[in-house]
């Protein structure tokens, strides 16, 4: 089962796929748990790229560059572990760039669709976790001191993301879970545990 988990920052999905990571394997389960960007040697250099402060990087080039670490990820990592059918745990996946470069960065949607489709060899989530959070409280718990390239985007950017995911969560509801995220660590897990069919 390929399980993908999204929102923004602060919103507790790097902490819930850690743990859900824990009980598949307390369970029994072969587990491979990656993050985007990233998870390869080669899409990690693309994240140090994309979130290195002094860079300054166009949206469109931004977007193939997230595209290409996914495009790599998907290709070494995912499919291949799908293929054998064990459990792939995803911290962030398409609905992230469509969030971002789509709805933050005004990019056009239609456009992302499609190299989303070509990076993921239309390969889907069977479920994704939307934990969703007002932005108040994901600053709140970042309380970050030293802000990465995309955390520096500003308060509407952060908005318009936030925004994004509650459009596209409304448009794939039948992959997409809503999780409140404002609840406590083990209420969010117990509700996660809750969704899943295993």
């Amino acid at each position: 089962m390929f399980i993908s988990f999204e929102g923004i920052d602060g919103c507790g999905k790097t902490t819930q796929l850690k743990l859900i990571n824990k009980y598949l394997i307390e369970l029994g389960y072969e587990v491979i748990a990656v993050r985007e960007p990233g998870g390869t040697p080669l899409s990690e250099r693309i994240r140090e790229i994309l979130l290195y402060n002094s860079n300054n990087i166009s949206n469109i080039a931004e977007l193939l560059l997230f595209e290409a670490a996914r495009a790599e990820l998907v290709h070494s990592i995912i499919k291949p572990a799908c293929d054998r059918r064990q459990f792939v745990l995803t911290d962030r996946f398409i609905d992230s760039t469509l969030a971002y470069q789509g709805y933050g960065r005004g990019l056009d949607t239609n456009s992302i669709n499609i190299l989303n489709s070509i990076a993921t060899e239309t390969l889907l989530p069977n479920i994704t976790f939307y934990l969703s959070i007002p932005l108040s409280i994901a600053k709140q718990r970042c309380n970050i001191k030293e802000p990465d390239r995309m955390e520096q985007s500003g308060e509407i950017f952060f908005q318009k993301v936030i925004d994004g995911f509650d459009m596209i969560a409304e448009n794939n509801s039948e992959r997409i879970v809503v999780i409140d995220a404002t609840q406590s660590v083990d209420k969010v897990f117990k509700d996660i545990i809750n969704k899943l069919s295993i």
